[in-house]
């Protein structure tokens, strides 16, 4: 807790300086959610299980370990997500929120929104990324 206290802290602090430098800039702040974790047996999260090609050339992963599932972007780091409605996941932290469509050929569309944590500018927060699935 102490943890999550300074690293907010920090944060505040690299956006005020950063703040006071630029002009009309808007920065985006993802917030911390509660988010009730909803159990999704193996057989129905099998469907999803996988690699998405987004939009931007990225993949998302998404995968279960052991009763709990996590949906990754390329190398960043894993979200521990949690269903929300059909085809709707969240991650629990707050950085990602998904929503799949399968079609009756079995092709995915749908929408990703997620934290982007490639390495920042000092003094510049991560950016909120909202992105299309392009395919499975």
């Amino acid at each position: 807790m102490k943890q999550l206290v300074a690293a907010g802290s920090l944060l505040v602090f690299a956006l005020t300086a950063y703040a006071d430098g630029s002009g009309e800039q808007k920065v985006l702040i993802p917030a911390a959610k509660e988010v009730q974790r909803h159990y999704i047996t193996p057989d129905e999260f099998q469907q999803y299980k996988g690699a998405y090609e987004l939009s931007n050339g990225k993949t998302l992963w998404l995968m279960r370990k052991q009763t709990r599932i996590y949906a990754r972007v390329d190398d960043q780091s894993e979200h521990e997500i949690t269903r929300t409605g059909l085809g709707k996941f969240t991650a629990l932290d707050g950085k990602m929120d998904m929503d799949l469509v399968f079609a009756p050929d079995e092709s995915v569309s749908g929408h990703l929104s997620y934290v982007d944590e490639s390495p920042a500018v000092a003094g510049v927060a991560p950016k909120v990324i909202e992105i299309q699935f392009a395919s499975r």
